[in-house]
C-alpha cells in the first residue's frame, strides 16, 4: 500500500460505520491505488478530482455530529443565564 491509498483508507476508518461500507468508500480507495500507480498528469488530474468528489460524498453521507449542536446549544444557555444574572 503506498502513500495516497494509505492517507485515504485512514480518512475513510475515520468515517461512520455505516459509511465506510458504502461502495462509494470503495471507489475512493480505488481511484487512490490509481493515483499511486503514477499516471499521466491529464489522468492525475481527473483522479484527484474524481477522489475529491467521492470523499466529500462520503462526508456528506456521514450524520452531523449531534455533540457539536448539543455543545452550541449548551453554550447559548449558559451566556443567556450570565446576561440575565448581571441584570
Amino acid at each position: 500500500m503506498r502513500a495516497i491509498e494509505r492517507a485515504v483508507r485512514a480518512e475513510v476508518r475515520k468515517m461512520p460505520e455505516d459509511v465506510r461500507g458504502l461502495a462509494l468508500a470503495e471507489a475512493a480507495i480505488a481511484l487512490a491505488r490509481r493515483l499511486d500507480d503514477d499516471p499521466s498528469d491529464s489522468a492525475a488530474a481527473l483522479l484527484n478530482r474524481e477522489l475529491r468528489m467521492t470523499l466529500a460524498d462520503l462526508y456528506r453521507k456521514a450524520p452531523e455530529d449531534v455533540t457539536d449542536d448539543v455543545d452550541r446549544f449548551l453554550a447559548r444557555i449558559a451566556t443567556a443565564d450570565v446576561r440575565h444574572a448581571a441584570d
